[in-house]
């Protein structure tokens, strides 16, 4: 039997706790939680690859109508790195804003375009971080099978 490969699953964590309104980054092999890590926004930028945004559209569509918070959307990516004192954060000031608030609007936008397409499902070869907010990095080139070439820097293990 082939194993599935592992990948990550980001989103902010809104649940209340020691981790409330952490990055929380899931470890997945396939549908099966490896593992969980809680970063501070203020602490660390996570620099994003392979990314796919997920978005479960009944349940979004639910969390809208009753205007409470339940997991309905995050990125999934190939890879997470952390950015932080040796490998300092990147400006975003200049970059693309996506926005995800399904008690908002059930769908994940992107600043440009004023709510007229629906991003769900788009892919992005890096997308980082900022404070609570995620930008985009790098658009996927879908002519090249390889990302953005970004010097490798530390990046979390997810190996078991």
């Amino acid at each position: 039997m082939k194993t599935k490969p592992l990948h990550a699953e980001v989103r902010f964590h809104l649940l209340s706790g020691k981790n409330y309104m952490h990055w929380q980054v899931k470890v997945m092999q396939g549908s099966k939680k490896v593992d969980a890590y809680y970063y501070n926004p203020a602490e660390y930028q996570l620099e994003m690859r392979g990314c796919r945004l997920i978005n479960k559209v009944n349940r979004a569509k639910k969390v809208h109508k009753a205007g409470v918070h339940n997991v309905s959307g995050w990125v999934q990516c190939e890879e997470v790195m952390l950015r932080k004192d040796f490998y300092p954060s990147l400006p975003v000031d200049d970059l693309e804003k996506l926005f995800y608030n399904p008690i908002r609007d059930p769908y994940w936008r992107r600043e440009s375009d004023a709510n007229e397409f629906i991003w769900d499902d788009t892919q992005y070869g890096t997308l980082i971080t900022g404070g609570k907010q995620v930008y985009i990095l790098d658009e996927y080139d879908s002519a090249f099978n390889n990302l953005d070439e970004i010097d490798p820097k530390y990046i979390e293990n997810f190996n078991v």
